[in-house]
């Protein structure tokens, strides 16, 4: 119910008229609301048919007036309207200037939208389990959204898992772990390369970490980008505050941060999207210390705007701030998520 409202809130504040023209090979001509192209696919809004994710092979001709950025797979960027007639190049204009690219090399196409809520895209997904030999409960819950203008996007995100052993009348033991993020990313006048600054707030009572307020800063450039795959590599820095489980005092220290991420995504049936990630993160002012974080996530749309997901993730820190906590978190969760 809240999802369904979510939805509806969303589409009474959006303000692009669906007057956009999508044609694909058959000869079908859908007038919709293009609202992006990412990862293959090619995203419209409908009066009529919802929402359509179309293969952006399958389309031979589109056009719309409102403004877009065009990015392709070299990282060239334009920005300015769209049209592409059949057997043609797609044209990006902006004012007196017209720029004709090869179709298949846009790799992204995302509106630069006028209403702040249009600029909103992102993702829900919550999972539960319970086994009854083990009395062992868990909740999962992810959010990601990313706002978009020209040059800039903010990437935020919120993941916790909760697991509780035990019934609350022998003594229940609750075990936390969350991550609140938010990134912003600036689009960098050499191709393919971004400018970051982040700030996150994390706790793992496996590593014994109450909590950590972590900022940084840093740069990244994708070596790989394609309506295939992305392969993004990024380097920077980070300052950590930290508060262990048995102690009140807060210690700090600076990371260096080295990053990579890649991900797979095919839009054949079934529609698949696998990525993974990892983050070594070696310390400059403690001794020897390393941590590390991995993640490998598959989704699989079951209808439109709805996937069922399974991820994998480790956590590892060589010396963790509370004495005697382990040095390794990771596990497996199953989760039913929305897109938006």
């Amino acid at each position: 119910m809240v999802l369904l409202l979510l939805g509806m809130v969303r589409d009474v504040l959006a303000d692009h008229p669906k007057i956009d023209k999508v044609t694909v090979k058959n000869g079908d001509t859908v007038t919709c609301e293009i609202k992006q192209l990412s990862r293959g696919k090619l995203t419209a809004k409908t009066s009529d048919m919802g929402t359509l994710d179309v293969k952006w092979t399958e389309i031979i001709a589109l056009k719309s007036r409102f403004y877009y950025r065009v990015e392709t797979s070299n990282g060239d960027r334009f920005y300015g309207s769209l049209e592409r007639k059949i057997g043609s190049d797609m044209l990006v204009i902006s004012g007196e200037t017209t720029v004709a690219i090869e179709a298949m090399d846009a790799v992204e196409i995302a509106p630069i939208e006028e209403s702040f809520w249009d600029r909103n895209d992102g993702s829900l997904s919550f999972g539960f389990s319970y086994t009854k030999g083990s009395d062992v409960r868990q909740l999962t819950f992810d959010w990601t959204n990313l706002y978009r203008t020209e040059r800039n996007l903010v990437d935020l995100r919120a993941n916790a898992i909760f697991t509780t052993r035990g019934s609350k009348s022998d003594g229940s033991d609750t075990n936390r772990q969350f991550n609140i993020s938010t990134t912003y990313y600036r689009l960098l006048s050499r191709k393919n390369w971004t400018g970051s600054l982040s700030l996150s707030v994390e706790r793992n009572d496996e590593l014994g970490l109450k909590r950590r307020i972590k900022p940084g800063l840093g740069t990244g450039v994708n070596l790989i980008r394609s309506n295939r795959n992305t392969l993004l590599v990024s380097v920077g820095l980070a300052l950590n505050s930290e508060l262990g489980a048995d102690t009140s005092a807060v210690s700090y220290s600076a990371e260096a941060v080295f990053s990579a991420s890649y991900s797979f995504f095919r839009y054949n049936t079934p529609k698949t999207d696998i990525s993974t990630g990892l983050s070594v993160y070696p310390s400059l002012t403690e001794n020897e210390r390393v941590r590390l974080e991995y993640d490998l996530k598959y989704s699989h749309e079951l209808i439109a705007d709805f996937t069922a997901n399974l991820s994998f993730f480790v956590k590892y820190d060589n010396q963790p701030p509370t004495a005697g906590a382990g040095t390794t978190d990771w596990g497996i969760v199953m989760s039913l998520g929305w897109s938006y």
